[in-house]
């Protein structure tokens, strides 16, 4: 049987040809990780770094211990956050799936080999037929498909920072109520022991006959919801450390850290700069800028879209048949009919996906100025109300007090008149932690707010249903590489 080699080169050659231009192309899963690093450190002066697959780094063991010898307080709690917590690391591996996906639509599809043999019935040769197609528009498609996902990717990357920074807020917002609440369980316990000692005297004086029962029950009372109050509040601190711990990524000898100071700070001498902080939450929102990069990316697909709609591929190769003793190589071009499907779902889902992020990105601008004013309000009003507390109501409670021992000295009021006072005083006190509370954390809000990021936890951001499925709407799948 004969053969003409030259025919079965050149189908050779063009198969080898076809194939050279699918050649392996790495992916780095730390590619956009540095432009995440950079924006974090830019927004919050906090370095961040990660090594994909790594365990327990012992150099972070010794930094998060030494940081928990030294007691804890708000700037460690946000730095062993940073580096301690496998939630975020487990959000970094976005940004390597972002980078295959950009990888991937740099590929050419994979050429198609075809084979087929046609066995004789009635007797003679077995026909033999070979051929070899590549997809040649998808050479045009390729750079359309590399803006989506380059879009995608830097979407990506926003998303990422800003997880680092909602997890930066909730570190330094969870050592602030835990910080409030052991200082309240300090001052329920000084009410408590201040109505027990009441409760005490009056006993005396009930078995002296100098007061009635319902005097001595009233006082009783008293006493039992100071306990309950104590109970509470011991609650709240056990509940709030574990769930700074959650956030820390601490437990075992680790978990069992102490504050660095166990009372709040006042308000800074310092105001806070809340001069346009409209315009600078606008300015420096990641949210609007992950929202443009998705509009983008939806742009670019809608494009991609429409364009791939008609002729989503075009496949032209060589086929060689062998009738007979010989073989006939020639051209192939195999076109699909855009009878049913010309790509016109495909381009209306994109249209609408596009006009949907359009819509979401502007009412989160509008939330955005919204929260940015409400925090401003917050961080001015808990700040003069712990102010005037410091300054003005604490001060007169010191006074009633005082002025109370003096008659009680005298012998005009009783001890337990006295003691009133004193529980009024720490009730005064009470409140002012509430205050600082509050101040610090709409601080904290208000700085994450400049940063860049919506506190995810403010009701008044918090998109419809709708809008948030919307935005975490996966992208459409991007043809590429490989069938």
């Amino acid at each position: 049987m004969r053969r003409r080699p030259e025919s079965l080169a050149g189908l050779l050659a063009l198969l080898a040809l076809a194939l050279g231009g699918c050649t392996a192309v790495a992916v780095d899963p730390q590619g956009g990780f540095p432009t995440v690093a950079s924006i974090v450190k830019e927004r919050t002066t906090q370095e961040v770094s990660w090594t994909p697959g790594a365990g327990d780094d012992p150099a972070t063991v010794d930094a998060v211990r030494s940081l928990l010898d030294g007691g804890l307080d708000a700037e460690g709690a946000v730095k062993i956050s940073l580096m301690n917590s496998r939630d975020l690391r487990a959000v970094y591996a976005d940004l390597g799936v972002a980078q295959a996906d950009l990888v991937q639509s740099s590929l050419l599809h994979n050429p198609v080999l075809d084979a087929g043999v046609g066995l004789p019935v009635g007797g003679g040769g077995v026909d033999v037929a070979l051929g070899v197609a590549m997809d040649v528009i998808d050479f045009l498609y390729t750079p359309l498909r590399m803006r989506v996902t380059a879009a995608a990717l830097e979407e990506t990357q926003l998303r990422v920072a800003s997880a680092v920074l909602d997890l930066a807020w909730r570190a330094e917002t969870a050592f602030y109520r835990h910080q409030a609440d052991e200082q309240m369980l300090e001052m329920r316990r000084q009410i408590a022991a201040s109505t027990m000692a009441a409760f005490d005297f009056a006993r005396r004086l009930r078995e002296a006959g100098n007061i009635t029962q319902l005097d001595l029950s009233s006082e009783q009372a008293l006493a039992e919801e100071s306990k309950l109050d104590v109970r509470l509040a011991e609650v709240d601190v056990r509940t709030s450390r574990e769930q700074l711990n959650a956030i820390l990524g601490l437990w075992g000898t680790e978990a069992g850290w102490k504050l660095k100071a166990s009372r709040m700070s006042d308000p800074p001498e310092q105001p806070m700069d809340l001069d346009r902080v409209e315009a600078r939450a606008i300015e420096s929102s990641l949210d609007l800028k992950a929202d443009a990069s998705r509009i983008v990316a939806l742009g670019e697909q809608l494009g991609l879209d429409r364009t791939s709609g008609l002729f989503p591929e075009i496949l032209v190769g060589a086929r060689g048949d062998r009738d007979a003793p010989e073989w006939e190589p020639g051209p192939s071009l195999l076109i699909p009919i855009p009878i049913f499907d010309q790509g016109q779902a495909r381009a209306a889902r994109a249209q609408a996906e596009l006009q949907r992020a359009l819509d979401a990105r502007y009412a989160l601008a509008v939330r955005i100025r919204a929260l940015a004013r409400a925090a401003r309000d917050r961080v001015q009003g808990y700040g003069e109300r712990s102010l005037y507390y410091r300054d003005v109501q604490l001060p007169v409670r010191a006074q009633v007090v005082q002025q109370a021992m003096l008659q009680y000295n005298a012998m005009q009021i009783s001890p337990i008149d006295v003691l009133r006072t004193k529980e009024q005083q720490i009730e005064s006190a009470a409140r002012y932690v509430d205050s600082l509370r509050e101040y610090w954390l709409a601080r904290a809000d208000m700085s994450m707010i400049l940063a860049g990021r919506v506190p995810p936890s403010d009701a008044l951001v918090q998109p419809t249903a709708p809008l948030e499925a919307a935005r975490r709407f996966p992208f459409p799948t991007i043809q590429g590489g490989g069938r």
